[in-house]
């Protein structure tokens, strides 16, 4: 096997850089891109030792202490929550786009060769570290905040009636502003398939951009957000289903 040194320097660089500049943008890091350059560097270099360490244990502790430098010089140390995190998602990155990169990989590579390249399989291999790389690492960043931004709108919530209770995940729609229009209670809205028995209900008039209607609601005894009661709220009975959550929770109820 042949193995080019400059080469593997030159990707692992790379590499790292990616995965810091990563780190750096999920995490919102303030910090200068020479010190994430440094950082790289130092990481890049250190590869090389890795031939010259053979024991198992050895090899795990020198890895874990050259990526505790490299999130060192790249973010300094504020605090050890601070530097914590950063080493977290720093694992958490690489394991991501190592993983995504095997995957790829294994499946449209000519020759399998890791990232230790002969000539063989070095094309390949390149054009997918190269150009996958970062398109990777993007796309990872946009889904987490994607994620983050819409789990953060769901709420346990427990709707208590008639000696029953319905107990499930409802999302905070920022757009649904309905209210009872005689006394402005707020009206959460759930789906009817979650109502186990029959309750007295009545109806309230509503309106939407383009057209208006009658609603179907009752009194609670009381509901119960994230452990917080509430108690001055209506319940709108519809056949509301996003992605599979039926409580539309009302903004004015947190």
């Amino acid at each position: 096997m042949i193995i080019y040194v400059d080469l593997l320097i030159l990707i692992n660089f790379f590499i790292d850089m990616l995965i810091l500049i990563g780190t750096s943008v999920l995490l919102k890091r303030k910090t200068s891109f020479i010190r994430i350059i440094i950082g790289a560097f130092i990481g890049s270099i250190s590869c090389l030792l890795l031939f010259y360490i053979h024991d198992n244990i050895t090899l795990l502790v020198y890895k874990l202490l050259i990526s505790m430098l490299m999130i060192i010089i790249s973010f300094k140390y504020n605090s050890f929550r601070y530097f914590k995190d950063n080493l977290i998602w720093l694992y958490i990155i690489s394991i991501v786009l190592g993983g995504s990169i095997y995957l790829v990989n294994d499946n449209i590579s000519l020759k399998n060769n890791a990232l230790v390249f002969n000539k063989n399989g070095m094309e390949i291999n390149l054009i997918l570290l190269l150009v996958l790389s970062p398109f990777i690492i993007y796309k990872y960043i946009t889904q987490n905040r994607r994620r983050e931004i819409v789990y953060s709108n769901y709420y346990d919530i427990s709707i208590y009636y008639d000696n029953e209770v319905i107990n499930d995940i409802g999302f905070l729609d920022t757009g649904n502003n309905l209210k009872d229009p005689f006394f402005s209670r707020p009206i959460i809205l759930i789906n009817k398939s979650l109502m186990r028995k029959k309750v007295n209900t009545f109806l309230i008039p509503f309106y939407t951009v383009n057209n208006h209607d009658l609603l179907e609601v009752f009194k609670p005894k009381k509901v119960i957000v994230n452990n917080r009661i509430i108690k001055r709220v209506l319940i709108g009975i519809t056949d509301v289903n996003i992605d599979g959550i039926k409580i539309i929770l009302n903004k004015e109820v947190l």
